[in-house]
């Protein structure tokens, strides 16, 4: 895989480009929906740059062994955990989860890569996943179960 700068637009879209693969095509309403929710703004980059980082990224992946071609791409998940520790950022890393997740929903559908791909990500980042309670309540619930005690 070809190295990008950490918390570098490239390095964002990376990750972006492979939530979009990870349902084994690039349709364009994904493409239209990262558009729409202002990718260029978030990422700094526009789509045809995406497209390159997309291209980039399906020949790094043609050349080496990370993928598992089933009825989709799916990544290695050791892989999505390199990709992910070239974000650092806080922000960056939303505005990357918001992206995957809107692209994601683009068509109405969340397939099973592209779930997949969501929880890792998150994992990598030790991010709650989607339904996951928000921190504050978990520890709310912990100090009623000591309490109770």
């Amino acid at each position: 895989m070809r190295h990008y700068r950490c918390d570098s637009p490239e390095a964002a879209a990376r990750i972006v480009a492979a939530c979009l693969l990870s349902d084994g095509h690039v349709g364009i309403h994904e493409l239209e929906a990262l558009d729409r929710y202002g990718m260029e703004e978030r990422l700094r980059l526009n789509r045809e740059q995406l497209l390159a980082v997309i291209q980039q990224m399906c020949e790094d992946l043609t050349t080496t062994a990370y993928l598992n071609w089933g009825d989709t791409c799916r990544l290695d998940p050791a892989v999505i955990f390199q990709l992910a520790q070239d974000v650092k950022d806080a922000r960056l890393r939303r505005e990357v989860i918001a992206l995957c997740k809107e692209s994601a929903h683009a068509d109405g559908h969340l397939s099973e890569g592209e779930d997949m791909f969501m929880r890792v990500l998150r994992a990598a980042w030790r991010m709650p996943q989607e339904n996951d309670p928000p921190q504050h309540s978990r520890e709310r619930s912990k100090l009623v179960s000591v309490s109770a005690v």
